[in-house]
């Protein structure tokens, strides 16, 4: 399947798909009813229906037959040869994308990026278009229904006030838009893809909302997940360590066990994305290693209501468990 990203391409690929649309339903049905009032008068007239009116009509019947077997053939073969394009040529999801594409044409977000964002919106349009059709949804394979799942789930954290960022600016390389992180692709050699090589000296002076270097909206969203937590009665804290420097992951590297650390570069603390967070008893004493729900329910309580606020604990089961590592949900690299 070619990419079907293309202002240009989507819209002329929906207005053939319509225009075939026409030339096997209406057109056919027009022809049709005009012949058959014809039929009518033509037996009230002659008293009888015989060859002579049929071959008298015959180039017209035919022609409607050739375009409607070549409209056919050609709706056939584009939907079922996995076309982008025409999977995608749907009103709603081609309304969606030109709204997308309108948004972003004056914007000074990065072209990459923005392609990321339309492709994005062309699959997440679609899925939804799945989602609403049972018949589709049910023949969708496991795999498919996971993906319609995600795209849900990041649809409703969307829906979430503390998702709605409008705002196009870049910090520390992290763009963010409609709610999704937007972050570079480690690139081997071109450092300015390594996380860490653009943490800010002097956070607030370079326009941060907070003295440790956190991405604004990431930081906005944490806060407010740690104060909600603490008003019902659970002690959280953030990491005062919000852009962590590419030196210092090469240290933490090098000097931790395997598999503790990111390889350089990598990390999302680099970029301002992910916070290491504390957990207290309700004594005020930190809760300890081996710790659970049960025995810290504050940290219960963080697992259980970080996707509300567009957060995950992505390490829960990684070959080295984090439950205190908390990064966004909807994140996507460029």
């Amino acid at each position: 399947m070619f990419n079907c990203n293309n202002l240009f391409l989507l819209n002329f690929t929906y207005y053939f798909k319509s225009f075939l649309a026409l030339m096997m339903t209406i057109i056919p049905f027009i022809i049709l009813e005009i012949l058959f009032i014809k039929l009518i008068k033509y037996k009230q007239k002659y008293k009888v229906i015989d060859v002579y009116f049929f071959k008298r009509h015959k180039r017209i019947i035919l022609n409607t037959l050739i375009i409607f077997s070549i409209s056919f053939l050609l709706h056939t073969i584009l939907n079922n040869s996995n076309n982008k394009c025409y999977m995608y040529a749907k009103p709603n999801i081609v309304n969606e994308y030109n709204n997308a594409y309108n948004t972003l044409k004056n914007s000074k977000v990065s072209k990459t990026v923005k392609n990321i964002y339309l492709e994005n919106t062309l699959v997440i349009a679609y899925n939804d278009y799945l989602n609403s059709n049972k018949k589709e949804k049910d023949n969708n394979s496991n795999n498919d229904n996971k993906v319609l799942q995600l795209n849900q789930e990041i649809k409703e954290n969307k829906a979430n006030n503390y998702l709605k960022e409008t705002n196009k600016n870049k910090l520390n390389n992290v763009y963010i838009i409609d709610g999704t992180f937007y972050y570079p692709k480690y690139i081997y050699g071109n450092k300015n893809t390594y996380s860490g090589m653009t943490c800010p000296n002097d956070p607030i002076k370079e326009g941060y909302n907070n003295p440790y270097g956190y991405n604004n909206y990431f930081y906005e969203r944490l806060t407010k997940f740690i104060d909600d937590a603490n008003k019902n009665g659970y002690k959280i804290t953030m990491s005062t360590q919000g852009c962590r420097t590419y030196n210092t992951q090469v240290n933490y590297y090098y000097t931790m066990e395997r598999g503790r650390a990111a390889y350089p570069g990598y990390s999302l603390h680099g970029f301002g994305i992910a916070s290491d967070l504390e957990f207290y008893q309700k004594d005020g004493s930190v809760c300890g290693y081996g710790r659970t729900a049960k025995n810290c329910p504050s940290m219960g309580w963080a697992h259980e209501n970080a996707k509300n606020y567009g957060l995950v604990f992505s390490l829960l089961y990684a070959s080295y468990k984090e439950d205190w590592h908390i990064e966004p949900i909807n994140k996507i690299k460029y």
